[in-house]
C-alpha cells in the first residue's frame, strides 16, 4: 500500500479525516442545549415553585423554542426529575471534595457544630434552593422521595465518618452508635429546615431553634457531655 492510500486517507479523506469533529460539534450543542434547560428550570423552580411553572417558561428562560426543550424533555415532570439528579450528583461530588474533618472540627467541636448550622440556615434563607423544593416536593411525591434518598444517603454516610473520626481524636462519644447517631442527626436537620422554611412554621424564634438543636447534637455526641 502507497503512503497516499494508507496515510493520506486518514489525513484527507473527508469521510474519515473530517467527519469526526463535525459528529461531535452537534453533540456539543445539544448537551450545551440541555444544562442550559437544567439551569433555566431550576432558577424558575426555586423562585416560583414547581407547580407554578410551565414547560413554555423554561423554554422562554433557555432562549429556545418551546418544540426544542420537548426534543430534550418529554414533559414537565421527566425534567424535574432529570434536574434532581443532576442537582445530587453536583451536591455529592461536592461532599466528597470537602472531607476535610480536621478543619471543619479544629480545637471547638461544639463550636465548630453551632457555626455550620448557622451557616446552613443564612444560606438558605437568604436565597432561593433547590433544596427547598425537592423537601417540599418529597412529602407528596414518592418518586421524588426516592431520588432524594440517595443524597440522604451520602449525608449520612459523611456524618458518619465524622462521628467516626471524632471519637478516634477523643471528641466524640465511643457510647454513641455512629451510624445510628448520623441518621438521627441528618433527619433532625432536614426536619427542621422543612418546618422553618418549606412551611415557615410560626412558633419559636428560628435563632433559638437552631441554638437549641446545636447543643441537642452536642449533647448527644461530643465526649465532653458524657
Amino acid at each position: 500500500m502507497t503512503f497516499d492510500q494508507s496515510h493520506g486517507a486518514s489525513l484527507l479523506d473527508p469521510a474519515r479525516g473530517h467527519s469526526e469533529p463535525r459528529k461531535r460539534r452537534p453533540q456539543a450543542r445539544a448537551l450545551a442545549t440541555r444544562a442550559r434547560i437544567l439551569a433555566s428550570a431550576e432558577e424558575l423552580f426555586t423562585q416560583q415553585g414547581e407547580d407554578a411553572t410551565a414547560m413554555q417558561d423554561v423554554a422562554q428562560r433557555a432562549g429556545i423554542s418551546v418544540g426544542t426543550l420537548y426534543h430534550h424533555f418529554a414533559d414537565k415532570r421527566t425534567l424535574l426529575l432529570e434536574l434532581i439528579d443532576a442537582w445530587g450528583d453536583a451536591r455529592m461530588a461536592r461532599r466528597r471534595s470537602e472531607l476535610d474533618f480536621e478543619a471543619f472540627l479544629g480545637n471547638d467541636p461544639r463550636g465548630a457544630v453551632r457555626c455550620w448550622l448557622r451557616r446552613v440556615y443564612e444560606r438558605l434563607s437568604t436565597r432561593p434552593t433547590l433544596y427547598l423544593v425537592i423537601l417540599s416536593l418529597a412529602e407528596r411525591d414518592p418518586e421524588v422521595r426516592q431520588r432524594y434518598r440517595r443524597i440522604e444517603e451520602v449525608a449520612i454516610e459523611r456524618l458518619r465518618t465524622l462521628i467516626e473520626f471524632g471519637r478516634a481524636r477523643g471528641l466524640m462519644r465511643r457510647d454513641v452508635d455512629p451510624a445510628a447517631a448520623a441518621f438521627l442527626i441528618q433527619h433532625a436537620i432536614d426536619m427542621t429546615v422543612t418546618q422553618l422554611l418549606v412551611h415557615e412554621f410560626r412558633g419559636p424564634d428560628p435563632e433559638l431553634v437552631l441554638g437549641e438543636l446545636g447543643e441537642m447534637i452536642c449533647r448527644y455526641v461530643l465526649e465532653e457531655f458524657a
